[in-house]
């Protein structure tokens, strides 16, 4: 993991992104907070994945853009859809969807033949480990919309695959999905159980994938 372009990445992003700070000390800080934090998810293994920090360039795409076909996708359909495979079912303002549903997955990246999906999330939850744990970020994840969020990458992943990857497998290549509360991933806090704190980490079953692939339409062009 080079390190080297960090501090260069971290002031763009402050200038693009200007944080609220109370006075010139917490300004002065606040880049060396940020290449603290960047350290620690880096460092964090990760359940099933390893660690980010090793894995190459090459086996990474940053900001995937799909675009996914939706034909006459109806909010009681994929409610009922979630709640059959035991999902939190988010508020679903819309009646009726005909058209595309377009989006960006943060990363995807491959390791040992397996593809994982990478969502950051910002969210504060506390400033101790155990406000990351499995029962904050279960809460969070059902609140914020987040299960609907990553099938819906999942499909977008899949599709992806099925069509570059020679031979793909959705069990033997679909490693999963990772939602990392960066305020909470460090490699020193885990949960009760062990696991790292600040990650979410699930499969879901190749059966849900191709159930909400089949309810938002075939499949057209690039997704």
């Amino acid at each position: 993991c080079d390190a080297s372009g960090w501090p260069a990445a971290i002031s763009a992003a402050l200038r693009a992104q200007p944080q609220p700070v109370s006075d010139a000390d917490s300004a002065q800080r606040l880049p060396r907070m940020l290449a603290a934090m960047l350290g620690d998810v880096l460092h964090t293994p990760l359940p099933g994945a390893g660690r980010l920090a090793d894995v190459p360039p090459g086996r990474r795409r940053t900001e995937l853009e799909f675009s996914l076909p939706v034909q006459r996708l109806s909010a009681d359909d994929l409610a009922r859809l979630l709640a059959g495979h035991g999902y939190p079912v988010p508020a679903l303002t819309f009646g009726s969807l005909d058209g595309y549903l377009r989006g960006f997955i943060d990363l995807v990246f491959e390791q040992d033949g397996r593809f994982h999906i990478v969502d950051w999330k910002s969210n504060h939850l506390g400033d101790a480990p155990a406000d990351y744990g499995a029962a904050a970020l279960a809460q969070a994840m059902a609140q914020q919309g987040y299960h609907l969020q990553y099938l819906l990458y999942a499909v977008a992943l899949h599709r992806w695959l099925g069509r570059r990857l020679p031979g793909y497998r959705y069990d033997d290549h679909f490693g999963g999905v990772l939602y990392l509360f960066v305020r909470g991933v460090r490699p020193g806090w885990v949960g009760a159980d062990g696991a790292p704190a600040g990650v979410f980490a699930h499969r879901p079953s190749l059966q849900v994938i191709e159930q909400l692939s089949s309810l938002l339409g075939e499949a057209r062009g690039r997704p």
